[in-house]
């Protein structure tokens, strides 16, 4: 398997679903199809209203349905019909779902997220192997963002492999995987380094995070 994506495309937009109540929890959920809290359900809505302002010509996205609940609105204003791809549900966490997120106490969101990264690429026995989730990240993304200015519904997951795979690891220890956080990805042309840029409420708009 190629360690970069290989993409015809020179901008795209990536959306981690809505929080659930397993996201409040601070627990696993991985496999598990839960659906997303109010807060989430606010959330979409809230992403929605961003997204109107982009172009957005196409939707890419997990099945899951805290995913189907978090783009609906988004979908529904630009009147486009999402195209799915099992590829991008998020990572199997086997026995750890449902179960606290070690991690999660940590006050230092830094810290936090170093933490995490460690277990990422060194989680127990029966977790699905970074290669075989990196693996299929790559297909659906190949696959299904082929028009520019996709949208991406997905996973906190999805979005580690995907800055993994266009070599910015860099981002994989910072706390850019909040939920419903609009993102946006450019370059200039194929070849070229991707750019990484996140909505900003303070800002009111994406800023580069690179």
């Amino acid at each position: 398997m190629s360690n970069t994506l290989d993409l015809p495309v020179d901008r795209f937009y990536f959306l981690r679903h809505g929080q659930t109540p397993s996201n409040a929890k601070g627990v696993f959920q991985g496999s598990l199809d839960v659906p997303l809290s109010d807060l989430g359900q606010e959330q979409a809505r809230a992403a929605s209203v961003i997204f109107a302002e982009e172009p957005i010509k196409a939707i890419a996205a997990s099945p899951m349905t805290r995913v189907r609940q978090t783009l609906a609105p988004t979908a529904e204003h630009f009147g486009l019909d999402p195209a799915f791809h099992e590829g991008f549900k998020e990572r199997n966490f086997d026995k750890l779902e449902g179960t606290p997120v070690p991690q999660a106490g940590t006050t230092n969101t830094t810290e936090r997220a170093r933490q995490f990264m460690a277990f990422w690429r060194s989680p127990p026995e029966g977790v699905e192997p970074l290669v075989d989730f990196y693996g299929r990240v790559k297909l659906a993304s190949e696959s299904l963002v082929k028009d520019e200015n996709t949208l991406v519904v997905a996973h906190g997951g999805v979005l580690r492999a995907i800055l993994d795979l266009m070599g910015k690891d860099e981002f994989l220890t910072q706390n850019v995987f909040a939920n419903a956080r609009p993102i946006r990805f450019e370059r200039k042309g194929t070849g070229d380094d991707w750019r990484f840029f996140a909505y900003s409420k303070s800002k009111a708009g994406f800023v580069a995070l690179d």
